[in-house]
């Protein structure tokens, strides 16, 4: 059964990662050519609509989707598909209503949000975005749905859809504009209109996904077992999504409080014009979405986490519990620590590449991306952590991790950006400290419910050597080439470089085990190659007595 759950958590982040890699490449194609002929200024009012959007996004997505997945995982570990059924038509109506009320906030308060947040014009990119609330709300029903029954493909395959027909769309609109009517602003406006046009290009293939699904099904068997009534259900989704959905809208609120005092602080204190003040603004943007690639390859770990681990808890599986919150930890400092480390190392070059056509801003937004480099590695863990602790039914203890987090945040960043020298870079240093506040405080938690997990100082002991090495080595061959290549070219061999230097330092390290490696292609031929030793695990002393008290959701199982 460890075996089991093990697989399916495996081939779940396979598949969500194959595709959010791809999709990671069509957002480069997307973002680069914007970046690049749209001005910061202008950008300032693309990046202004997702922060207000995001919050939005965080009401109607956040919490509800795992509740979803969480209640669909558990009703087919009980053999209870019809009930499954019926949570997805619940949360399916649930979605629909709040989706609608996001969009019609967005419309009809465009401007005064746009006030709120210190950016004026970015009033009509937030009515063009305003559809996608909509939108991505009720894909998140069907998506959260497809993930509790462990089909990772849908989701996989909407991802893909959005990502080519917002490329497609979203910069051939902004493209047009530019060249037509010379307007940044507008040429912003044109883009979100491709971000809502493929939302609603990745909401009806789900549905139609939705519909053949309901055909097959018909061929199974009902079971007979009574169903739970949807005012019930509808409460059990509510009570579980809120906690998760306040912490996620906490960050997502802390983002946009965060940008409104950058925009207040550098105007009236620090003394810069609105233009100069949405230039920092933009470039602090572009920052963020060089920061935040890395930690997109993790959230299909924690997305395909949830519905396997909770699985597990409800089966009684102790040691498949223990095991897939190790390996899901374990993939996640894979990930994550080089790429703090690579992305700190070549933040300038980096930039220059993504940046190409606009060296000033480039430069601006490498100074901000070296120091953010340092968080992605304690963002990323808290995706992973918050999913662990969401499965165990601990859904209140990653908001109070945030919430605290959050206050740290809002407080440095509100000092140090009103200091002229500092200004924007007062922003990234918050998030640095924030995120490991919050890092630190969810692995104690955790360390409280999988007493037995593997610790996650020492697995990341081997990883953050194995980083080392990677970043001299790569950073060595890149100042060599820097002397017959630009330096925006000669970043390729050395990244190239990085990754083959990590791979084999990760084994040499022992940073991965023989059972990761082996759940690749022909792994088990590979692990025997590379020289990989299996660990042999010590039994277990006898467990706890598990407790069964109603009410408690999945914290029945602490103490594993």
């Amino acid at each position: 059964m460890a075996q089991e759950n093990k697989n399916g958590f495996m081939i779940g982040a396979a598949i969500l990662s194959a595709s959010t890699l791809l999709v990671k490449v069509l957002g480069l194609l997307f973002s680069i050519p914007l970046a690049n002929f749209i001005s910061a200024e202008g950008m300032s009012y693309f990046y202004g609509a997702y922060d207000i959007f995001t919050i939005f996004l965080m009401l109607s997505t956040a919490g509800l989707p795992i509740a979803v997945s969480r209640m669909v995982s558990t009703a087919y570990a009980r053999g209870r598909k019809k009930e499954a059924d019926q949570v997805f038509s619940v949360a399916f109506w649930l979605f629909f209503g709040l989706g609608l009320l996001g969009c019609l906030v967005m419309l009809f308060g465009s401007r005064q949000i746009a006030q709120l947040l210190g950016k004026p014009g970015a009033a009509n990119t937030i009515v063009a975005l305003a559809p996608t609330a909509f939108f991505i709300s009720v894909m998140s029903s069907l998506r959260g749905y497809f993930q509790g029954r462990s089909n990772m493909v849908p989701t996989a395959v909407s991802q893909v859809i959005e990502a080519v027909s917002k490329v497609a769309i979203g910069v051939g609109l902004a493209a047009y504009i530019i060249q037509q009517y010379h307007s940044d602003a507008w040429a912003a406006v044109g883009a979100i209109t491709g971000v809502s046009i493929s939302a609603a290009l990745g909401m009806l293939y789900l549905a139609g996904y939705k519909l053949r699904q309901r055909r097959r099904d018909r061929a199974v068997p009902e079971d007979a077992q009574a169903l739970t009534p949807r005012r019930d259900m509808l409460l059990s989704l509510v009570r579980f999504a809120i906690p998760i959905t306040l912490g996620a809208c906490f960050l997502s609120v802390l983002d946009f409080v965060d940008s409104a005092v950058l925009m207040d602080r550098m105007k009236t204190v620090a003394g810069f014009t609105q233009d100069q003040a949405d230039w920092y603004s933009g470039v602090l943007g572009h920052a963020r979405k060089l920061f935040d690639l890395p930690g997109a390859f993790v959230v299909p770990i924690s997305t395909s986490l949830l519905p396997v681990l909770s699985g597990s808890i409800v089966s009684g599986d102790k040691q498949a519990v223990n095991h897939i919150a190790s390996v899901s930890m374990r993939m996640t400092l894979l990930i994550s620590i080089p790429a703090s480390v690579g992305m700190s190392i070549f933040a300038r070059p980096i930039c220059q590449l993504f940046l190409f056509n606009r060296p000033e801003v480039a430069e601006g937004a490498a100074r901000l991306l070296q120091v953010l480099a340092g968080a992605i590695a304690f963002n990323s863990t808290l995706f992973t952590s918050n999913a662990i602790l969401q499965s165990f039914g601990r859904t209140t203890r990653p908001v109070v991790d945030m919430a605290i987090g959050g206050v740290v945040k809002i407080g440095v960043s509100y000092f140090l950006t009103g200091i002229p020298e500092i200004n924007v870079m007062g922003s990234a240093i918050s998030t640095v400290v924030s995120y490991f506040i919050i890092m630190v405080l969810n692995l104690a938690a955790i360390r409280g419910s999988l007493p037995r997990m593997d610790s996650t100082a020492a697995t990341a002991a081997p990883i953050l050597a194995s980083a080392v090495v990677m970043g001299g080595a790569s950073y060595g061959v890149y100042t060599g080439l820097c002397s017959v290549l630009p330096e925006r070219v000669a970043v390729l061999p050395a990244i190239l470089t990085a990754v083959v230097v990590y791979a084999v330092c990760v084994v040499l390290f022992r940073g991965v085990s023989y059972d990761d490696v082996a759940m690749l292609p022909k792994g088990e031929a590979i692990a025997r190659k590379l020289r990989v030793k299996r660990k042999v695990r010590a039994r277990h002393m006898a467990e706890k007595t598990v407790s069964t008290r109603p009410g408690k959701g999945g914290r029945h199982m602490r103490n594993m």
